[in-house]
């Protein structure tokens, strides 16, 4: 019997158990069936396509939601009629071991009661940013996004579906709170009400899981010839300098370093990086891990900022924020922006010759600047 045959009928078998007895032969079967899946999902050979992996993942934690559920049912019969359901057996996590090369982590917040889909989101909230933040901690960038998995019916059909997030750039900094509401639950949200007012006559039944892909992003390996967002451009506070070589990182610190007076985006105006910085074991594209060497070769301090788009009514804005910081400022001290083109994985390093002119649209509640701290 094909996997998928054996995976129908232990979620079929799942809603006829009744005892304790069945339930621990039919759990032992539901484990026998997570462990193939897991299988394949971990097998590099032949590889895995995206849909295909994400299919193995929502049929895996159907399984666990439907595990956790009758095991939550059998505790409790056997315990205190009269208990209040801990809080805890709400809502679980499992992790499932895949074989991209740059997935850090995907896992899934289980939902075993809840009803309502913002309250399930709301709940899986610190779930979910524990993990993240531990992403973030030992890889200081990623990219996330999640999927919203749900039991449809429309009519006498039933169906599992799925609503997705986009990926989005997370960093030490950034606002993991504001991410999970912005990027995770209005999102979520705002599809499935789409969903369900269309004429396909779909309307959600049960909440199955929230799942989390968490992938390395290397995004500080950076080219160049990147061209600045105008509304970047217009406030004059960033040279761009462009080069032919992989070296922007380098051409923005001697930018810095050695200011010109005109043509400050030509690579001529300034005297050749090789010249003037220790570059021992520096390899370029330039990543951010190499900035600390890089700091201590040429007794500099480097912060780093980046673009984040932050949504304020119903208006995309682009906001600079510090993706690193120096451990302490010294005499020679450089801004740098980061950018990355959206077609693809290249970013690219400019020089902040204004920081305060650069994030002068950031106004705080009473139309102050936002500082924004350099050290």
């Amino acid at each position: 019997m094909e996997l998928y045959q054996i995976e129908e009928d232990v979620a079929a078998e799942s809603s006829q158990v009744t005892t304790l007895g069945e339930y621990f032969a039919w759990a032992q079967r539901c484990d026998e069936c997570i462990e193939k899946l897991e299988e394949q999902c971990r097998a590099k050979r032949p590889r895995l396509s995206l849909g295909r992996n994400h299919s193995l993942v929502a049929r895996i934690t159907q399984l666990e939601g439907l595990k956790k559920e009758l095991e939550t049912r059998f505790i409790h019969v056997g315990g205190d009629d009269h208990a209040e359901q801990p809080s805890n057996t709400k809502l679980s996590w499992r992790e499932i071991d895949t074989a991209f090369k740059n997935r850090i982590l995907t896992g899934a917040v289980i939902n075993v009661d809840y009803i309502d889909p913002r309250r399930f989101l709301e709940d899986a909230r610190d779930v979910v940013l524990e993990h993240v933040r531990n992403a973030i901690d030992r890889h200081s960038n990623v990219k996330v996004n999640t999927m919203f998995n749900g039991e449809f019916v429309a009519g006498e059909k039933t169906a599992n579906k799925s609503i997705n997030t986009r990926n989005r750039e997370l960093f030490k900094t950034s606002d993991l709170q504001e991410w999970f509401t912005q990027y995770v639950i209005e999102p979520t949200l705002a599809s499935l009400e789409e969903f369900q007012e269309r004429d396909s006559g779909w309307a959600l039944s049960r909440i199955l899981n929230l799942t989390i892909n968490v992938n390395r992003h290397n995004s500080m390996h950076a080219g160049c010839r990147i061209k600045l967002p105008e509304e970047i451009k217009t406030k004059k506070a960033v040279v761009n300098v462009q080069s032919k070589d992989n070296a922007c990182f380098a051409w923005s610190v001697i930018a810095t370093l050695y200011p010109a007076e005109r043509h400050t985006e030509r690579q001529s105006s300034y005297p050749h990086y090789t010249t003037v910085l220790n570059l021992k074991g520096i390899e370029f594209p330039v990543s951010l891990k190499q900035i600390k060497k890089f700091e201590l070769l040429n007794d500099i301090s480097i912060n780093v900022y980046a673009i984040q788009e932050k949504k304020k009514k119903e208006e995309e804005k682009l906001m600079i924020v510090p993706i690193r910081l120096a451990d302490e400022k010294k005499c020679k001290h450089v801004n740098l922006l980061y950018m990355q083109d959206p077609l693809d994985n290249v970013g690219h390093f400019a020089y902040i010759k204004n920081l305060s002119r650069l994030v002068s649209s950031q106004l705080s509640s009473n139309k102050r600047k936002k500082y924004i701290c350099d050290r």
